[in-house]
């Protein structure tokens, strides 16, 4: 009579490594806040992604390409987004290896993109995580000048600014106002 355990110890340490390799792979497949090449990304606390994509070619003057995006985030699926600029184009975001993999159909008919934007975005244009951020929503900037302070409540009037029309990545909200 041959002894069964052996067989059995086998079984389970190939079931644990299948269940800790699965878990490891679907937590690599999940969207993270960060900058991908030229795409801010910030997946939010209501499980939203939010996206601002700005790139420019040439110079005197440069030709460039803006637009947003947004989408709601559904466990193991593409993210359906719509993007926008001056028209609206549906399109996907999805995770990869080293980045994500943004597809538009029509993404070169925002406005600027034709002269800036790969043909990739029409058949997905891979981006690479340049960097990781925390950020839980992107705001773009509506007063002229936007001064930063330490604390909420401070009244800047000296120091480091942002203008009119930049995007920021946000790490927080608190008492009216967005850290930054």
């Amino acid at each position: 009579m041959t002894d069964k355990r052996p067989l059995t110890r086998w079984s389970l340490a190939a079931t644990l490594l299948l269940c800790v390799g699965t878990s490891a792979f679907a937590q690599d497949s999940a969207l993270h806040s960060g900058k991908y090449e030229q795409l801010m990304l910030a997946v939010t606390p209501d499980h939203q992604v939010e996206g601002y994509y700005a790139e420019e070619r040439g110079e005197d003057p440069p030709f460039s390409c803006a637009f947003y995006l947004k989408g709601n985030v559904e466990a193991g699926k593409d993210v359906a987004v719509s993007s926008w600029s001056d028209g609206a184009y549906p399109g996907t975001l999805k995770p990869s290896t080293d980045g994500v993999t943004l597809t538009i159909e029509q993404g070169q008919q925002h406005s600027g993109c034709l002269n800036v934007l790969m043909p990739d975005i029409a058949t997905g244009l891979d981006l690479t995580q340049t960097a990781s951020k925390q950020w839980i929503s992107l705001v773009k900037v509506k007063a002229d000048k936007a001064w930063l302070q330490k604390t909420p409540n401070a009244k800047a009037t000296r120091g480091a600014y942002i203008v009119k029309g930049d995007v920021v990545g946000v790490l927080a909200f608190k008492d009216g106002a967005a850290q930054v």
